[in-house]
């Protein structure tokens, strides 16, 4: 940090109604402003520092993001584990492969895993076209892909104003998008974008941060990359220099600690992912090799299954970028398609996703199930969300730029779906799998919901209901919890309350 002389702080400080700055006010913010200068701050930092002291945390921005994951889950490796019957004391990383333990570590207490929810009425794969908007699969005993449809993140996105950075990891054939690749839609099926380098150029230009009143534009994302030229003591002695003077939280406070948590983790962690400039072209590596691969390609490059693994890991940094950047508060990312058969060997589950891996059926018992039966498909699952972490979720888990008191991970609403429960069975409610064994193993349509979404949500639960509600009720209540004023979404007028805070 540069050493500067000190300077009033006067430009930032509120005034009473009289026009004179509490007396209290005052001291306070004069000593952060003064302790700021001694550790070298700039002042301008400094002034901001002490302004913060006074502030209190307003309305917080909000993002959504869908990602899909085809062809359902097996349950003995997908299924948390609930001890001592509290939801709120469970493990995502003892079942079997455990697909959701890349969430473990560093996100399960913004995890929310929702079990006892069904689908409209599908027998197979064709869910993909309804899930998500929870209208019918079936018109007049066909399967209807014609009849207009708003699936979740376009009523989210449409509610706010805002439109869907819709992309695609070979989210169709080469030859058009057809019904096993039409999850989203907005009146019409959506047609996500196949190539990242191309939706990175239409977003880059959009990254924002939101000022606050009176503020530089990029202002947050300066005051947040000075803290974190701080040190460990230094942000130690301005935490202690606070708490002296005032007993409430305010949003240095707050800033502080995610600054602090952030330092910790990456001492413990190794670096990590430091936020992502958004006013130059940040460092997305996956986005970086892929724009080396695609050079002197056709376009069929972005739909071929031997880009798939590249494509995805680029399409997932563009959404970080998106997401923390502001150049997109809805986006959704789509894996491969309902029926896709690529060859999982370049993971280690070598066999067509579809029919060799998802199709393998449970084995065992419910006291002693086979976990080796359906470990190839199992691990396969578990890579799509190793890639979220990796490529998304790691990018958010930072400050975030337009408000460091939190991390931008806590500011968003990340939906983790598939268009079946299991694949073998191909369900779409809850199911009891009656193998040797009695009872059978519980299989759950999977839907995970990761980030806080601005404080709107409850988190770090596991949610079991009993008996099956429509996946409506669990869409309304992520629109409200995204500031929507809706009464009703896909039929549902009951909002799941246990997830909201």
């Amino acid at each position: 940090m540069s050493n500067a002389k000190p300077e009033s702080p006067g430009g930032v400080e509120s005034m009473s109604s009289n026009g004179r700055i509490p007396g209290a006010a005052h001291k306070l913010k004069r000593r952060i402003f003064l302790k700021a200068l001694a550790l070298g701050a700039t002042a301008p930092v400094a002034a901001r520092l002490a302004s913060e002291a006074l502030a209190q945390s307003g309305d917080r921005p909000k993002r959504f993001m869908l990602f899909y994951v085809p062809h359902g889950v097996p349950p003995e490796h997908f299924n948390p584990v609930v001890q001592g019957g509290d939801p709120t004391s469970f493990s995502l990383s003892q079942s079997g492969v455990s697909i959701l333990g890349p969430l473990e570590e560093r996100f399960k207490g913004v995890v929310n895993v929702l079990q006892g929810f069904k689908y409209p009425t599908a027998s197979t794969h064709e869910g993909i076209l309804s899930f998500l908007s929870n209208l019918e699969t079936f018109k007049n005993g066909a399967v209807d892909e014609v009849t207009p449809r708003t699936t979740v993140e376009h009523f989210i996105a449409n509610g706010l104003g805002v439109k869907v950075l819709a992309l695609g990891a070979c989210a169709h054939r080469p030859w058009g998008l057809d019904k096993d690749g039409k999850l989203m839609w907005n009146g019409e099926a959506i047609v996500p974008e196949k190539n990242p380098l191309v939706a990175f150029e239409k977003i880059s230009g959009n990254a924002t941060t939101t000022p606050p009143a009176g503020g530089a534009p990029n202002a947050e994302q300066e005051l947040t990359r000075a803290l974190l030229d701080f040190t460990e003591s230094e942000i130690s002695a301005l935490r202690t220099e606070l708490s002296a003077l005032t007993s409430e939280q305010t949003k240095l406070t707050t800033h502080l600690e995610a600054i602090a948590a952030l330092k910790a983790t990456a001492g413990s962690n190794g670096p990590g992912p430091m936020p992502v400039s958004c006013s130059t072209a940040p460092s997305l590596p996956a986005l970086d090799a892929l724009r080396t691969m695609a050079q002197g390609q056709s376009d069929e490059f972005f739909l071929r299954e031997d880009s798939f693994p590249a494509l995805l890991a680029a399409q997932l940094e563009v959404a970080a970028y998106a997401l923390q950047c502001n150049a997109a508060r809805v986006v959704a990312v789509q894996p491969m398609y309902a029926n896709c058969d690529f060859d999982f060997k370049f993971m280690g589950s070598p066999g067509s996703h579809h029919n060799a891996l998802s199709h393998t059926g449970p084995q065992g018992t419910l006291a002693n199930p086979d976990l080796k039966a359906r470990e190839p498909f199992a691990k396969a699952q578990r890579w799509f969300i190793q890639q979220l972490v990796d490529h998304t979720l790691s990018y958010l888990d930072v400050p975030d730029p337009a408000d460091p008191g939190h991390k931008v991970i806590d500011n968003t609403i990340v939906l983790l779906c598939s268009e079946i429960g299991e694949g073998a069975w191909h369900t779409s409610a809850t199911t009891e799998l009656k193998l040797s064994g009695d009872p059978g193993m519980m299989s759950y349509v999977p839907l995970v919901t990761i980030g806080g979404g601005g404080g709107a949500l409850k988190t770090g639960q596991v949610i079991t209901y009993p008996t099956d509600r429509p996946c409506a009720d669990l869409f309304l209540a992520l629109s409200k919890a995204m500031g929507l004023s809706v009464t009703s979404f896909g039929g549902s007028t009951t909002p799941v309350q246990e997830i909201l805070a």
